[in-house]
């Protein structure tokens, strides 16, 4: 039997059961097996509004909102995107989907699959680009999937062109000091097929106090101490609290490494480059060339990644390399800047925006999962 999960609820059942909602009369009928096509309605209308089974769900009868059309009929993958607060999830996210959705070069459509996602990515757009203002924080309890789908042209064959959907899940960072079962995060990362990891550079010891990074950015970028408890954590306890974080989430033992694809991505790796580490040779501070002409190219990841462990070794990181190892057995870093520059103040983005390697994270989890 053909299944289904619910990119709301995050729950697997049969295509059979999905509901199909005849938005003429407001009631429900049985919809093909297979989820594709519409049903008919008792009332002589067209049931073409797909329902989830559990009422309670977002997209359930008792919900508003309703699954979408390719959630049904393509391969699917769901990732959550965990990091402390003030690590810039919010600014990646809507930066990396804004690459996703036009670079042209890349052949990888993309676009928001339901008006909710289409008004989240517009809203945090228009902050970031044309207003030049930081988005807040997430708040916790707010949190809702972003529903997207990608469509790979290179891979087209007539007139077939393989669509994947996927969610974006961004929990709040201050979920992490207390994460409950019952929690809609908890429920998220629990189903999460990869995870994206971020964490700010500027809150490792290593760079904190190592002299490379003026004070002045250090302190535009980072909340103080006194507002943000969490920021007092040493690297390693950054890894450690996020891997056990998302092992309560999905019921693994505290002893297994996380296996998973997990990404790695150190935020604001703009402020960081010029560290005497990275040669003007290093991949890492040149534009990203990991996906061209239709294919991934894992060699660059591998060298990128390997960049960035060198560099963390050699500013004294090598125990949070170390704790990375210990929890992680699919892994890659990655060094990402949303902004391209140092912001102005800790309230604004640059005039221009002109992000670097933001995409190379979720093209690598596309390529982990076989969707490039």
């Amino acid at each position: 039997m053909s299944k289904f999960v619910c990119p709301f609820c995050l729950r697997e059942y049969n295509k059979k059961d999905v509901l199909y909602w005849c938005t003429k009369c407001g009631t429900a009928a049985k919809g093909p097996a297979l989820g594709i096509g519409n049903a008919k309605c008792s009332c002589g209308g067209i049931a073409s509004a797909r329902k989830c089974k559990y009422p309670s769900c977002d997209a359930g009868s008792d919900g508003t909102d309703f699954i979408p059309k390719d959630a049904l009929e393509t391969p699917y993958l769901s990732f959550s995107i965990v990091g402390l607060s003030n690590s810039g999830k919010t600014n990646f996210i809507t930066v990396m989907l804004n690459e996703l959705q036009h670079s042209q070069g890349l052949h990888l459509p993309a676009g928001p699959l339901n008006k909710d996602s289409k008004a989240k990515q517009n809203y945090n757009y228009e902050l970031i680009y044309l207003k030049h203002e930081k988005p807040d924080a997430t708040k916790p309890g707010s949190e809702k999937p972003q529903i997207w789908n990608v469509r790979n042209v290179a891979k087209r064959r007539g007139n077939t062109v393989p669509t994947y959907t996927f969610t974006i899940f961004d929990g709040a960072g201050e979920s992490h000091q207390e994460l409950a079962s019952s929690s809609k995060a908890c429920r998220y990362i629990a189903a999460s097929k990869a995870i994206i990891v971020t964490i700010d550079p500027l809150a490792l010891e290593g760079v904190k106090n190592g002299g490379f990074v003026d004070s002045k950015t250090i302190n535009n970028s980072r909340p103080s101490q006194s507002t943000v408890g969490s920021e007092a954590m040493q690297s390693v306890d950054i890894v450690n609290g996020v891997a056990d974080y998302i092992r309560t989430a999905m019921g693994i033992k505290g002893t297994k490494r996380l296996s998973m694809p997990v990404a790695l991505v150190l935020t604001k790796f703009d402020t960081v480059l010029g560290h005497p580490s990275f040669g003007e040779n290093a991949l890492v501070k040149h534009p990203s060339n990991v996906f061209a002409k239709g294919e991934y190219r894992e060699t660059e990841a591998i060298q990128v990644d390997g960049e960035i462990k060198s560099w963390l070794e050699e500013i004294g990181e090598g125990a949070f390399v170390d704790a990375v190892d210990a929890n992680f057995s699919n892994y890659s870093f990655f060094g990402v800047s949303s902004y391209g520059s140092v912001p102005p103040s800790s309230r604004n983005t640059p005039e221009r925006i002109d992000p670097h390697r933001v995409l190379d994270p979720i093209l690598w989890l596309f390529h982990k999962v076989k969707f490039i």
